[in-house]
C-alpha cells in the first residue's frame, strides 16, 4: 500500500531543525524565510549636495587613471567657518593620490598636492584641538595633513602598518621590527619610531607572532598577531601588554574589523568574533570552503554588518563572473550581526573595502583587484555586478533521512518566473523552470532513494516563497 506524503519548504535559511531540511550550498541568494535577491556591486555614486541627493560618479577616466588601487575617506572641520568638508582620496596605479570633495557637484578628481606613494597608504583620521587631521603612511613615506595646512612629509618615518587612537594616545604597528607597538601620547605621528618624552614602544615577547593590526574596541586597545590577540594596557605613561587569545591557525589580520559589539576576523577554520573577553565562532558555515591561503582577504564593518571579501572553493566546476579570468578573491560574505544571518556574493574580486557615513548616506565602498578595477564601486541592494545579473544558486541536503525507495510525483512552487528547480535523485536529474510568477505546478513520476533540491536562476530578480514535493512511500 502506498502512503502519500509531502516535503514542505517554507523557509530557506541556513538550518531548520523542525523539518530536518538544511542548506547544502548557496550564493547570490539571501536565504531567509523566502529565497530573495542578494546584495550586489555597482559603480559608487555620491550626492551632489546635502539637499540634492541626485548622485554622480567620479570621473576616474578623466584623471588618467587606469586602475583604482586604494581609497580613503575623511572629514575636515574648519572651526573658523564652522564648515565640514567630506573628502574621498583615490590611490591610482600611477602611485598618485587624487581627491574629490563630496557635496560640491564636481565629479572630477584632482592630483592632491603632488602626492605620490609607492603603495596604497594606510590612514587614520582623528580630531585634535577642534580640528581634523589625517595620517597617510605607505612603504616609502608618511604624510600628515592638518585641517588648515597643506600636507607635509615626515622624514625618516617608519613604515606604519596599522594605527588606532584611544584616550588621546596614538598606537601603531610598524613593518620592522614587527614585534614592537609604538605610541605617542600627544597624537604626534612624527614621534613614532623615536623615543621621547611623549613617545615610546612596548615589545611583544611571546610566541604569537608579529603584530599585524591594532584596533580600539570598548575603550581598550588590542593587537592582532599572526596567531593570537594581545591587549595593550596604558595607564599614566606606563604601558604593558598581556595575552588574551592564542590561535592554533593563522589569523588573516586584514580581515580584522571592529563592529558594534565584537571584533570579527577570519582564520582557516572560519569566521570568529572577539567580545573583549573570549573568542567564539560566529556560526557561519563556510569552513569547508576556505582554502589554506587567503592572504587577499579583506574586511570592514558598517551598520552592524561585517563585509568580508575572500576566496572560496565552491567545488562545482562553474565559473561565475570574475572566475572566468585570473582573480584574487571571488566572494563577499555579508554577516548581519543582529541575528548572524549571512549572504554570499559570488563572482566579484574585491580588493579593499571602506565604510563611509555622512549626514545623508552610508555606503560600503570597494575597489577591485581585476575585473572593474578601473572604477570605484559600492555594495548595493540590486543583486547585480554592475549591469550583469548575479547568477543565483541554492541547494538542500538530502531530503530523506532513510534511503528507501519512494515514488516522486509532483513539485509545486511559488516563485518568480524563470527560476529553475532541479531534483537530483540517485545520480540522475529532473529539472523544471517556472513559466510565470506565482504558483507553478509540475507533475511527473520517478522512483528514488535519495533526493536533493537545487534552485537556480540567471535573472536579477528570482524570489522563491515556498516549495512542496509530493511523493509516495511503499
Amino acid at each position: 500500500m502506498k502512503t502519500k506524503k509531502r516535503i514542505v519548504i517554507e523557509s530557506f535559511d541556513n538550518f531548520k531543525k523542525e523539518t530536518n531540511i538544511s542548506v547544502d550550498k548557496f550564493y547570490n541568494y539571501k536565504p531567509t524565510k523566502i529565497l530573495s535577491n542578494s546584495f550586489g556591486v555597482k559603480e559608487a555614486g555620491f550626492p551632489k549636495s546635502l539637499t540634492d541627493l541626485t548622485e554622480y560618479n567620479l570621473n576616474i577616466a578623466g584623471a588618467g587613471l587606469n586602475k583604482v588601487k586604494g581609497v580613503t575617506y575623511f572629514k575636515q572641520y574648519f572651526p573658523r567657518t564652522a564648515s565640514t568638508f567630506h573628502r574621498i582620496l583615490l590611490y591610482g596605479d600611477d602611485n598618485k593620490e587624487y581627491i574629490n570633495q563630496l557635496y560640491c557637484q564636481d565629479n572630477n578628481l584632482y592630483w592632491l598636492y603632488s602626492m605620490q606613494f609607492n603603495s596604497a597608504p594606510v590612514s587614520l583620521a582623528f580630531k585634535q584641538n577642534d580640528s581634523d587631521s589625517i595620517i597617510l603612511s605607505s612603504t616609502d613615506k608618511m604624510l600628515i595633513w592638518k585641517t588648515q595646512y597643506s600636507p607635509y612629509e615626515v622624514e625618516d618615518a617608519p613604515i606604519i602598518t596599522s594605527m588606532c587612537m584611544n584616550d588621546g594616545v596614538l598606537f601603531c604597528t610598524i613593518k620592522e621590527p614587527a614585534f614592537k607597538i609604538w605610541y605617542a601620547t600627544d597624537l604626534n605621528a612624527e614621534n613614532i619610531g623615536n623615543i621621547s618624552a611623549n613617545s615610546g614602544y612596548v615589545s611583544l615577547e611571546d610566541d604569537l607572532g608579529y603584530a599585524r593590526k591594532i584596533v580600539c574596541f570598548n575603550q581598550d586597545v588590542y593587537v592582532f598577531r599572526d596567531y593570537g590577540i594581545s591587549k595593550i594596557n596604558y595607564v599614566k605613561n606606563n604601558i604593558s601588554v598581556s595575552q588574551v587569545y592564542q590561535s592554533n591557525t593563522k589569523i588573516f589580520t586584514d580581515t580584522v574589523s571592529v563592529c558594534e559589539n565584537a571584533i570579527m576576523f577570519l582564520t582557516v577554520q572560519g569566521i570568529f568574533q572577539f567580545n573583549g573577553v573570549k573568542v567564539s565562532s560566529a556560526g557561519i558555515d563556510v569552513a569547508e570552503m576556505l582554502p589554506i591561503a587567503n592572504d587577499g582577504a579583506r574586511a570592514a564593518a558598517l551598520a552592524n554588518k561585517y563585509y568580508l571579501a575572500l576566496r572560496l572553493n565552491f567545488d562545482d566546476d562553474k565559473q561565475v563572473l570574475c572566475e572566468t579570468e585570473e582573480y584574487v578573491n571571488n566572494a563577499i560574505i555579508v554577516v548581519d550581526l543582529k541575528d548572524y544571518t549571512y549572504q554570499i556574493i559570488r563572482g566579484v574580486d574585491i580588493g579593499a573595502l571602506l565604510p563611509v557615513k555622512t549626514e545623508t548616506f552610508e555606503k560600503m565602498l570597494v575597489t577591485f583587484n581585476t575585473v572593474h578595477d578601473t572604477v570605484l564601486g559600492e555594495i548595493c541592494q540590486d543583486s547585480k555586478c554592475f549591469d550583469q545579473a548575479l547568477p543565483k544558486f541554492w541547494s538542500s541536503n538530502n531530503l530523506f533521512d532513510i534511503p528507501q525507495t519512494r515514488l516522486i510525483t509532483r513539485l509545486n512552487v511559488v516563485a518568480d518566473a524563470g527560476v529553475k528547480f532541479n531534483l537530483k535523485h540517485d545520480g540522475k536529474s529532473t529539472s523544471f523552470t517556472t513559466y510565470s510568477t506565482g504558483n507553478n505546478e509540475f507533475c511527473f513520476k520517478f522512483d528514488c532513494k535519495n533526493l536533493q533540491l537545487e534552485i537556480s536562476s540567471q535573472n536579477q530578480s528570482a524570489q522563491v516563497k515556498s516549495v512542496f514535493i509530493e511523493y509516495y512511500e511503499y
